[in-house]
């Protein structure tokens, strides 16, 4: 028979998971390192330092003497089979030496540390410049609030604008008036001479409307669909109670609704059907009284037409004389007209000067609260990292399917050696009997 190999030992998953968070750990410092660079600019410069981790050093001296004290002693996995051969275990050892895991490393022991501190540092002409800023920033709110208490003075007061007298300021001047020296238009044709435009309008020939006076058409075709639609609800509820549907039940509720859908699509369209005709009869009416009206104040409009053209040949006479006593008097009306202008001019000026004076606090303040603002350098902003955590459960898991494999193989290999001795028994007494 050929000398079976030993089986490979089992990988450590424990201590590969813990190293592995360790490797993230260094590898997300290194790549924080690499993307938060120092900054040098012409205005300043930006420079990033990480805190140093603190090293446990008793517990880390308590952890390796705790492993040395647990170290496997190689004579324990010495086996002496049939006929005083001594061999080694060499997969119990292997596995024992898996179970106990690698030795403690310092790293294991270092906690904190990486703690990131940016520092942001200007030139000396640059943190000059930002000195200046901030003297001229506090100078300007102070004065900012001092302009608030000037505009809270003014705001607190009425506006009053003030007036301009212009016979007092101008030497005001009175035109004399002109029209009732020569006589005004006559208006000897009046309205109602002719009769006036009817209004009020006698429809009692006309064909009634098609609902009774009180009631609009959507309440007259309710009237005549609700006492359908509540029989039909006693229907539907007794065909409901036929089938054996109690309320409460899905279908009953289901079907319920679905009746209540359909009552409130007739209740719409009565509404609807309801508002067209009503608009309709509204309209045939309104549209009978507007010409019967039309046809009244056309022949009102014609005779006044008549009696309006002969107050105008009387009117033109006047006129003429009229426009004599404009001409005779044109020159003194365009110096009084010229005098009027200027007060008006006088007048917007005076108030354009009252709301400068009362807005100029105001633009005060706005022009000191919008000084100067402070402008920093910019830098790249610190870009953090993240770190994977350590997959220790996954090793766990792992190391547990590694053993229970190796255990699995052990006892295959016990129980064939078990069945190999009773078969070499069973051989031999049969060739003894």
């Amino acid at each position: 028979m050929g000398k079976s190999s030993a089986a490979p030992p089992a990988p450590d998953y424990i201590g590969a998971a813990k190293q592995q968070g360790i490797d993230n750990l260094t590898a997300a410092r290194q790549s924080n390192i690499m993307s938060n660079p120092n900054m040098y600019t012409p205005f300043g410069n930006q420079t990033v330092s990480y805190s140093s981790p603190t090293f446990d050093q008793a517990a880390y001296e308590t952890a390796l003497a705790k492993y040395n004290a647990d170290k496997i002693d190689p004579n324990a996995y010495y086996r002496t089979g049939e006929g005083g051969q001594t061999s080694f275990d060499q997969g119990g050892f292997d596995l024992a030496n898996a179970r106990r895991g690698a030795a403690p490393t310092r790293e294991g022991f270092m906690t904190g540390g990486g703690q990131p501190t940016v520092t942001q540092t200007l030139t000396p002409q640059a943190q000059q410049t930002l000195d200046a800023q901030q003297r001229v920033q506090t100078a300007l709110a102070n004065l900012g609030e001092r302009g608030i208490s000037n505009a809270y003075a003014t705001l607190s007061q009425p506006f009053t604008p003030t007036s301009v007298d212009i016979k007092k300021d101008f030497g005001g001047y009175q035109a004399a008036p002109l029209a009732d020296q020569y006589g005004l238009a006559q208006a000897k044709t009046a309205a109602d001479t002719y009769g006036l435009a009817q209004r009020q309008i006698d429809t009692s020939g006309l064909t009634q409307m098609p609902t009774n006076a009180g009631i609009n058409a959507q309440q007259a075709i309710l009237a005549r669909l609700d006492p359908t639609i509540q029989a039909g609800d006693v229907s539907f509820k007794q065909a409901l109670a036929n089938q054996g549907l109690a309320p409460g039940t899905a279908a009953y509720d289901a079907a319920f609704r679905n009746r209540e859908m359909s009552k409130n699509d007739l209740y719409n369209q009565a509404a609807l059907q309801g508002i067209n005709l009503d608009m309709a009869a509204r309209q045939q009416g309104l549209n009978e009284q507007l010409s019967q009206a039309g046809l009244y104040n056309t022949a009102v409009g014609q005779n006044f037409g008549q009696g309006v053209t002969a107050d105008q040949v009387a009117n033109a006479a006047i006129g003429q004389n009229f426009g004599q006593g404009i001409t005779a008097q044109g020159q003194q009306y365009n110096q009084a007209l010229a005098k009027a202008q200027f007060q008006n001019t006088a007048q917007q000026q005076q108030l354009a000067q009252d709301l400068a004076l009362r807005q100029q606090p105001i633009n005060e303040v706005i022009g000191l609260m919008g000084g100067s603002q402070i402008q920093l350098p910019q830098f790249q902003g610190y870009q953090g990292m993240s770190v994977a955590p350590s997959p220790t459960f996954a090793g766990t898991q792992a190391q547990g399917q590694a053993d229970m494999s190796r255990y699995g193989i052990q006892q295959a290999g016990a129980n064939a050696g078990i069945q190999g001795i009773t078969s070499l028994a069973s051989t031999a007494a049969m060739a003894y009997f």
